[in-house]
């Protein structure tokens, strides 16, 4: 596959990426509009914070599958268990390097650990934004 295809594909998987973790990163922000009017507990803020964290981790686990089934398809790993593993360690730049591409799909691999990051600090943000937010209406109604 020429670098120009390979940045095309690329493109694509970084779009259906996006929209896999915005749908998922939506809906948890409607379930938690929803679930706001509740009285705020210790308990309540764990429940939250279980959710969001499981929810954020599927997603991720469904976007490495996409990257995954492309690699197998397009025969980059030979088996679609090697394929979500090498997709998997690329998504969290873990990077081991047991498993490597070959040399001409090293260029859709590095988009890919590039769009990983994204996702992950998205999911790392939400968490953050949060917890402040779990602390402050902690905060206010103490002061109250």
């Amino acid at each position: 596959m020429s670098t120009l295809e390979q940045v095309l594909l690329g493109v694509v998987l970084i779009a259906v990426t996006v929209a896999i973790h915005g749908a998922v990163i939506g809906w948890l922000l409607l379930q938690l509009e929803h679930s706001a009017q509740k009285r705020l507990t210790l308990w309540h803020a764990y429940a939250v914070l279980t959710k969001v964290a499981i929810w954020s981790v599927l997603a991720h686990l469904v976007e490495i599958a996409v990257w995954a089934l492309v690699y197998w398809w397009q025969e980059v790993q030979p088996s679609l268990e090697l394929a979500l593993y090498f997709s998997a360690v690329t998504y969290a730049t873990i990077g081991y390097g047991d498993v490597l591409p070959p040399p001409s799909w090293r260029l859709l691999a590095s988009m890919e650990g590039l769009v990983g990051i994204l996702m992950c600090a998205w999911s790392g943000g939400l968490i953050f934004a949060l917890v402040a937010r779990l602390y402050q209406g902690a905060t206010a109604h103490r002061q109250s």
